[in-house]
């Protein structure tokens, strides 16, 4: 129980330096990544040893989510399901993060992607506005390495609310 405890406080102090909202997630500072690896890899061995410990499985869960690894997250969230039966937030918390790592698969962008398109168009609204289009969105992709999926990834961003730059910061990026 003291490794549980040193690896759940090792995780609240990558999720302190993370500087992430909840279910709203992009790349953790890097001075909160060290921490969150560390937590991972101790739950990892934990739940290897302890796999009917909920909470174990409920922190693992965390710390992928903060290191924005969705499939692992929900995996390790469902295998703390069974232990939890009645706990109607870690119920809830599953449906919430089933949609947000489905909304967050459409993209089809990694963390380091959506930052990079975030600084771009604060930039270019800081300087330009917004004309309520996605014109630097579209020219973002077409400089990026994904300018073959650029259709793809304004649906997607349409999808979650970004139907101009300033949405896109405001609705899919923050």
């Amino acid at each position: 129980m003291d490794r549980l405890l040193e690896l759940q406080n090792e995780l609240i102090k990558g999720q302190q330096l993370a500087m992430q909202g909840s279910y709203r997630r992009r790349a953790p500072s890097k001075k909160a990544v060290p921490h969150l690896l560390e937590a991972r890899k101790g739950l990892k061995e934990y739940v290897k040893q302890y796999s009917s410990d909920g909470l174990a499985w409920q922190l693992l869960s965390q710390a992928e989510e903060y290191l924005l690894n969705y499939n692992a997250a929900l995996t390790a969230l469902q295998n703390a399901v069974p232990f939890n039966k009645k706990d109607k937030k870690l119920l809830k918390r599953l449906a919430l993060l089933k949609e947000y790592g489905g909304k967050w698969q459409e993209l089809d962008m990694t963390s380091e992607q959506l930052q990079s398109l975030e600084i771009y168009l604060q930039e270019k609204l800081e300087v330009y506005g917004c004309d309520h289009t996605l014109v630097y969105t579209r020219e973002w992709l077409d400089i990026s390495t994904l300018h073959s999926k650029k259709a793809k990834i304004v649906k997607a961003l349409q999808n979650q609310g970004g139907f101009c730059d300033c949405e896109v910061l405001m609705n899919v990026i923050d």
